[in-house]
């Protein structure tokens, strides 16, 4: 019987127009390493694939950095979404807010009674994508159609 690799594990990530596959392998001398593709779809339809291969030695060290880092930006990112509502709350003051329930009754109301999305942002304090979402969210509209 021939030895063969063996695939341990799987995972697959979508992000957007890059798809990342994880797997875990034992190889034929029986080590074991972590292979990372990223696969990015092309205009002709065709799949551009980069891979970087990990080998045991590498595992502690490769996830420190990489929980380092990915720990790291999450802060700044986490302090960056403060930053944007901070600034979002100088126009519309309950931007980012839940939406209580009698908000939610008095919004469905006045949408159908016709009033523009323009005055009900101005009543809600929220800006009108804000309440266009929710509307949606309510099942009043339905999504607009995505340009991608």
């Amino acid at each position: 019987m021939s030895e063969e690799r063996k695939t341990l594990f799987t995972a697959k990530i979508s992000t957007g127009k890059n798809t990342f596959f994880i797997d875990g392998n034992q190889a034929i001398n029986h080590h074991y390493y972590i292979s990372i593709t990223d696969s990015r779809r092309q205009e002709d339809g065709s799949y551009e694939q980069k891979k970087i291969i990990l080998f045991e030695e590498s595992f502690k060290s490769f996830r420190e950095k990489i929980t380092e880092a990915c720990e790291m930006l999450e802060r700044l990112a986490e302090k960056r979404r403060d930053e944007e509502i901070i600034e979002a709350r100088k126009t519309f003051p309950r931007a980012f807010m839940k939406w209580e329930p009698e908000e939610e009754e008095r919004l469905e109301k006045q949408f159908k009674k016709g009033t523009d999305i323009e005055t009900m942002a101005k009543a809600f304090d929220r800006s009108s994508g804000a309440l266009l979402a929710r509307l949606e969210r309510m099942g009043l509209i339905q999504p607009e159609a995505s340009g991608e």
